[in-house]
């Protein structure tokens, strides 16, 4: 359809092009406008943001806030139809390398994309500043979590969701994530409120950790937490913390933390001299037997001022990456993992040292891709280019099993990292509308308010319909997985994560959601089942994917829920930034 913006502009305002969808609006890209996108209403029957509003939020900057720009009405004839309602606004279209903050709370993330603690203190001494602005503008933000803070690896922070924001004409509707909900002081949502779930997201970005996590034996939920002030740095003997915390140094800044959450104080926190995370004892290697019946083989422990970026494993092949070499494993034989290669920038030819290098492997074949080439590595410092591929400046890619999905230009292709001829692979490809696609929360397509997830079902890339009206995430390992997706009742919004399978064309939910995302190991047993390894603090779960119910556990002190699993041939590969085993159980 026609629609007109309260400039008189003329744009089309087509489902076709709708690349996200939240609990009250769709985001659809406009052909007219590369750089736009419009926000269209899903229910035109509730209030949502008028005039007055979209005046009001003006008063905010175009540097860190994505704020409406122009309303959007039917079109009559060649003017807006007023009369019929608003449709929505256009606002502007992020580029496709800004990342929730929320990402960065997370250690492999981090480790992954090399983001250390200098590029974290830059962006916390923004934040404060960011908020105080809104509010020198009487701009209440209310859900300030780290899902509606854009970041890009330049740094620029961009808030999102504005429309929602409280004005002095429009109330906010108290709808919140329940994690920067602030339930000390009834969950009202005000400017106190913005320095709670402020200081909740500078404190998850500096120590990995929401402040009110981990485990406590009398008090199970998160709010009863909050309210009774006993965050993580509390001394009590009743509190489990998780592994991957990690405790500040900063005096100033944890004294800050102190009277925020332990105190119940409210105020904007001053971010002062840089903030220095405690040192990380590096991890002793792993005795090769273990409590618990399970084995613990090194594969490889980086040296000092070395770390691991990320660790790909296929069942016969891996490679890890780290900020200094690329090592290539053989993970076919059961119980142990053998060194095929190791790649030092000094061995490579000169066209791939220039720019960042990311690698992919297969069962047999490894590559990498180089400022959009792609090449083949033969041994011995050898690469050969890939001559049918070339990747733009916009193409996106995400490897599912063995096969490299890439979407670029106005096409799904399917890279067969097995199947190479000279300087030649294998290449499927479909039409597709690209902007569609989201491939840093998995491999999820939205169109027309229904998602869809793809996944490797033997030798090609499938498809399957999410029943959940809108998914965050999804992580899969075969045919199963988990998703992570909102739900809201009584303006209580609930972040969950549950598993689930995939058999024939349906997407089957566990019914029992999980706490918390894991990167977790899948094994099949047979065509229609197998095992789920899950990591946690100091253990190891066994899961079957027919219910998802607990099998097993195993004493695993090496583990943590930052911890990643792949299954191989050899066994389970577990890795973080700081190490690499293989796991075994014992016969």
């Amino acid at each position: 359809m026609k629609a007109i913006t309260e400039n008189g502009d003329t744009i089309t305002i087509d489902d076709k092009y709708e690349i996200k969808r939240g609990g009250e609006g769709k985001i659809l890209t406009i052909p007219e406008r590369p750089n736009q996108v419009a926000k269209i209403y899903l229910n035109p029957n509730v209030t949502h943001l008028g005039q007055a509003q979209k005046d009001a939020l003006s008063a905010l900057d175009n540097t860190h806030f994505v704020k409406p720009l122009e309303l959007i009405y039917p079109k009559k004839g060649k003017k807006a139809n007023k009369q019929k309602g608003l449709l929505g606004f256009t606002m502007e279209y992020l580029p496709q390398d800004f990342v929730p903050l929320a990402a960065l709370f997370k250690k492999n993330y981090c480790a992954a994309n090399q983001i250390d603690t200098a590029f974290k203190n830059e962006l916390v001494k923004q934040l404060p500043a960011i908020v105080d602005h809104a509010h020198n503008q009487d701009i209440i933000i209310g859900d300030l979590s780290g899902y509606n803070i854009m970041v890009n690896p330049q740094g620029d922070l961009k808030f999102i969701d504005v429309d929602a924001y409280e004005t002095t004409i429009h109330t906010h509707t108290g709808v919140l994530l329940d994690e920067i909900r602030d339930y000390l002081y009834n969950g009202v949502v005000s400017k106190e409120s913005d320095y709670f779930a402020l200081a909740v997201v500078m404190f998850n970005l500096l120590t990995h950790l929401h402040p009110f996590k981990g485990i406590h034996k009398l008090y199970k939920v998160m709010a009863e937490r909050m309210v009774r002030k006993l965050p993580v740095f509390v001394n009590d003997p009743d509190l489990i913390i998780p592994k991957c915390y990690t405790p500040l140094t900063d005096a100033a800044l944890q004294q800050q933390f102190e009277l925020l959450f332990a105190e119940g104080k409210r105020f904007l926190i001053i971010v002062g001299q840089p903030v220095v995370p405690s040192a990380k004892p590096q991890p002793t290697p792993a005795p090769t037997i273990t409590a618990g019946n399970l084995s613990i083989k090194e594969i490889y422990q980086p040296v000092a001022g070395e770390y691991i970026l990320r660790a790909t494993f296929q069942q016969n092949q891996g490679l890890i990456e780290t900020n200094r070499q690329a090592l290539v494993y053989d993970s076919s034989n059961q119980g142990y993992v053998t060194l095929k290669h190791t790649i030092t920038p000094n061995q490579l030819p000169p066209e791939l040292q220039q720019g960042e290098l990311r690698w992919f492997t297969g069962e047999k074949n490894v590559l990498a891709l180089q400022n959009g080439a792609l090449y083949h590595f033969l041994g011995n410092g050898d690469f050969q280019k890939i001559s049918n591929f070339q990747l733009s400046d916009k193409g996106r890619y995400h490897l599912v099993d063995n096969i490299l999905v890439v979407l670029d230009g106005e096409y799904m292709r399917w890279l067969f990292l097995d199947d190479i001829n000279r300087d030649f692979i294998r290449i499927e490809q479909t039409p597709v509308f690209v902007p569609g696609f989201d491939v840093f929360n998995g491999l999820i397509q939205n169109t027309g308010g229904v998602q869809y997830v793809f996944y490797c079902s033997g030798k090609h890339i499938s498809t399957v319909k999410s029943p959940l009206s809108l998914i965050e995430s999804v992580h899969i390992q075969g045919n199963v997985g988990w998703v992570s997706y909102d739900e809201q009742q009584n303006g209580e919004i609930t972040r969950k994560y549950e598993y689930f399978s995939i058999d024939g064309l349906q997407m089957k939910l566990s019914g029992e959601p999980v706490f918390g995302q894991r990167q977790f190991a899948y094994k099949a047993t047979s065509a229609s089942g197998g095992i789920v390894f899950e990591p946690d603090d100091d253990k190891m779960r066994v899961r079957r994917s027919q219910d998802f119910k607990v099998l097993q556990e195993f004493d695993c002190s090496v583990l943590s829920t930052e911890s990643a699993l792949v299954s191989t041939q050899a066994g389970i590969v577990a890795y973080e930034r700081d190490f690499c085993y293989l796991l075994n159980s014992q016969k």
